[in-house]
């Protein structure tokens, strides 16, 4: 995750400045569909009236929402934190892992995800001195993030990338263009390779062989799962959300929410949220989340056209 939000914050500093049955791309990708935003909001994103460590300067990474009872699980610099629904506030969670050679904490820089209700997986580092091995590979809890259970990969990988839904998942591994696509919760993985370093990855549930990816060099789809790309937008950098199977959504640097009814053929504006999104997300109703500089999650329930706040951390 951290390597992924270091070059999203590269561009922005630039843009301030200045297969299967996908053929193999044989011409450059098409002409963006609208100019790319000029995100110039560095002084915006980067609050300085918040005294450090508060929750004004979090950086929210990743956002998850349990199907079950709509938690929402937030991945910050800060730490994990859980919204229960209806809640007005976030509250901070310290979980454990429980591994075969040692426990301890986890919580800071998590990226999480909901693979099923009540199923949380997650990535990334433990908290403080523990004895658990720096890179956690792929963990699960089944209390909102209480207790934790290695998968797969403890202490070999760190994935700054994870979207998952049920037993399919798709990881990338951090500074890695290598996706890993797994077909029975982790156990195995084959490896796919994008024309460029992932920034975000999204699948289609209905039809994991329908994969997205965000890169520096724009949007590329797939339709035989990663073995194929076609360019799609030369827009870089954006954040993606698959809602179903006519609704993928991105979020573009500088706030422009758009929409895909064909998986990413083709795009139509739907709103703004307002300043570049860390992170977007979608829970099982349809409803956006978009959590961006500041501590602040957004939601939208119509598509992206409108947002309010969902939460602000303190």
């Amino acid at each position: 995750m951290i390597a992924r939000l270091a070059v999203l914050a590269a561009l922005v500093a630039a843009a301030a400045g200045c297969g299967g049955d996908d053929p193999a791309p044989s011409e450059p990708p098409p002409a963006a569909s609208t100019p790319t935003p000029n995100p110039t909001i560095a002084a915006e994103e980067e609050p300085t009236t918040a005294a450090p460590g508060s929750g004004a300067n979090a950086f929210i990474g990743s956002i998850a929402v349990d199907p079950k009872d709509g938690t929402v699980m937030l991945g910050t610099g800060l730490g994990l934190f859980r919204v229960a629904k209806g809640a007005g506030e976030a509250k901070h969670v310290v979980g454990e892992l429980r591994g075969p050679d040692g426990s301890g904490p986890v919580s800071s820089n998590l990226v999480v995800r909901y693979a099923r209700p009540g199923e949380l997986l997650a990535s990334g580092h433990p908290q403080g001195e523990a004895s658990l091995p720096e890179d956690l590979g792929l963990i699960r809890s089944r209390d909102a993030g209480g207790t934790w259970e290695p998968v797969v990969d403890l202490g070999q990988a760190d994935f700054h990338i994870l979207q998952a839904a049920g037993d399919r998942l798709v990881v990338v591994g951090a500074e890695e263009t290598d996706i890993r696509v797994s077909a029975d919760g982790g156990s195995t993985f084959e490896m796919r390779t994008p024309p460029a370093m992932p920034l975000d990855v999204a699948f289609d549930a209905k039809d994991p062989a329908r994969m997205v990816v965000a890169t520096e060099q724009g949007i590329f789809s797939s339709s035989n799962e990663g073995r194929a790309w076609r360019p799609r937008d030369a827009i870089p950098a954006a954040q993606l959300a698959w809602a179903a199977p006519d609704a993928l959504y991105r979020a573009d640097p500088g706030g422009l929410i758009k929409v895909s009814a064909d998986g990413g053929a083709t795009w139509k504006d739907r709103g703004t949220v307002g300043l570049s999104p860390n992170e977007l997300a979608v829970d099982a109703g349809g409803d956006l989340y978009a959590s961006v500089p500041g501590g602040e999650v957004k939601r939208s329930t119509d598509g992206g056209a409108t947002w309010t706040r969902l939460v602000k951390l303190k």
